[in-house]
């Protein structure tokens, strides 16, 4: 797993506080733990847990570890974890999901089932046909907070229930992204531990 901790390497980094969710970008490697560069200033603490993630020609790698030493609330030194493990091939992690959604397009609002969710984007479930890369506004409530985007169906399948879109995010924030990606993350390593 060290292999995978390389100077300029960027990886996301979650605390327990969604606030300090970051992208961070490793800028030096040393004999027992790694310094990074937040691309924004962040309130870590010394001591504080933190867990990491990045895609990898293997798949998404994660790790639990702790912050060591905090310098101008920019650069963090980072204990190496004591064990890491690869969640997936895909880029962000997919959870399953049965919530209802409201896709709307120049005033029409399309009801929606999403039947999984990741941080790139969604599967929904439609009983009209959605057009192919068109822009569909839409807003999630993820854990009480809502992340207004786009969705743009790049697959779609027709079924005896209706119609399946697969599709991507337009217009996320990388706030909400991030949000998005520890939401996932938690969810799939809860549904792995039950």
């Amino acid at each position: 797993m060290r292999n995978e901790i390389t100077v300029n390497k960027e990886f996301y980094i979650i605390s327990r506080s969604i606030d300090n969710a970051d992208i961070c970008t490793v800028i030096e490697v040393c004999d027992d733990c790694f310094k990074v560069r937040l691309k924004n200033k962040r309130k870590y603490e010394i001591d504080e847990s933190v867990e990491f993630f990045t895609m990898t020609p293997d798949g998404q790698l994660y790790f639990e570890t702790i912050v060591k030493e905090t310098n101008n609330n920019d650069i963090l030194s980072i204990w190496f974890p004591m064990s890491s493990k690869y969640l997936q091939r895909r880029e962000y992690s997919r959870i399953h999901t049965n919530t209802d959604i409201v896709l709307n397009h120049n005033g029409n609002s399309i009801k929606a089932k999403a039947s999984n969710i990741s941080a790139g984007g969604l599967k929904v479930i439609t009983q009209e046909q959605l057009e192919l890369l068109k822009n569909y506004k839409m807003t999630l409530t993820i854990e009480n907070k809502e992340i207004k985007t786009e969705f743009q169906p790049i697959r779609i399948e027709a079924v005896e229930s209706g119609f399946i879109s697969s599709g991507r995010f337009s217009n996320l924030s990388n706030y909400d992204r991030i949000a998005l990606v520890q939401y996932c993350f938690r969810k799939q390593i809860e549904d792995n531990t039950i």
